[in-house]
């Protein structure tokens, strides 16, 4: 004789709506500042409220993640002013990837008085002031990255008269040809070889060795007499001499 199974008993259908908020916060803390914005953030009012909590925007990492690449800076510069608010003065960390803009580095400046850390990965919408500004209102910043930026000497002699005391630096210039100097060169010898009439002119044009060594070594001789406390230096790009390089490190003497 065949007996029907028994019907398995429904379990109880779960309110997450309900879950206290320090086990919200707890998880939150295990995704990225975007996933939040965009995703956790957004389920109900109570996972709103645990999002907002200013412990889990210490530290906002706003590169490497799809829509950095696939969204424009009028839609994450207000989800990096969010990030920023929620912080309630607290965040450490600042990364961002393309979007920043030079107001959005204003309002850091303005709001983000615990910054320690500043990485802007391929950012073009901003010019290098901008940054001086945000070293110069962020009395704890030790740290600062910045690719796709070729900035003129004088804003490391601005960024050591507004944060000394900067520990790290990283700054990687744009992709371009480094060995400019070796394609004129090859230029102007071709011109001589066709028996350009402007050889002579060229020739007395021709910079010293002194202006050339000034020159090439130019942010590096800026580094060593502006930023003393330097720990750690990147220049990726730079054109810098072996001259340039030892004023660094007589210059920078707590490099490691």
């Amino acid at each position: 004789m065949d007996v029907d199974p028994s019907p398995v008993p429904e379990s109880p259908v779960r309110d997450w709506s309900e879950l206290p908020a320090d086990p919200l916060t707890s998880i939150f803390m295990k995704l990225g500042a975007i996933e939040i914005l965009m995703g956790a953030g957004l389920v109900c009012r109570s996972w709103l409220a645990a999002a907002k909590a200013p412990e889990l925007w210490r530290f906002v990492d706003m590169t490497r993640h799809k829509l950095v690449f696939s969204k424009e800076p009028r839609t994450l510069c207000p989800m990096a002013k969010a990030a920023i608010d929620r912080s309630d003065g607290r965040m450490e960390s600042f990364w961002g990837q393309q979007f920043v803009t030079g107001e959005l580095l204003d309002y850091i400046a303005t709001r983000a008085n615990s910054l320690k850390s500043i990485r802007l990965i391929s950012c073009i919408y901003f010019c290098e002031y901008s940054l001086v500004k945000v070293a110069d209102k962020c009395p704890l910043l030790e740290e600062i990255e910045c690719s796709y930026l070729t900035p003129p000497a004088e804003f490391f002699r601005s960024l050591g008269n507004v944060r000394p005391q900067l520990k790290r630096l990283r700054i990687h210039a744009e992709e371009r040809g480094y060995d400019s100097d070796e394609i004129m060169g090859e230029m102007k010898m071709e011109r001589r070889q066709q028996g350009d009439e402007e050889d002579e002119d060229e020739e007395s044009e021709e910079e010293s060795a002194e202006a050339w060594v000034a020159r090439k070594n130019r942010d590096a001789f800026a580094i060593a007499e502006s930023l003393h406390e330097l720990r750690l230096l990147q220049m990726a790009g730079n054109n810098l001499t072996n001259k340039g390089l030892y004023a660094i490190l007589k210059g920078c003497p707590h490099l490691e």
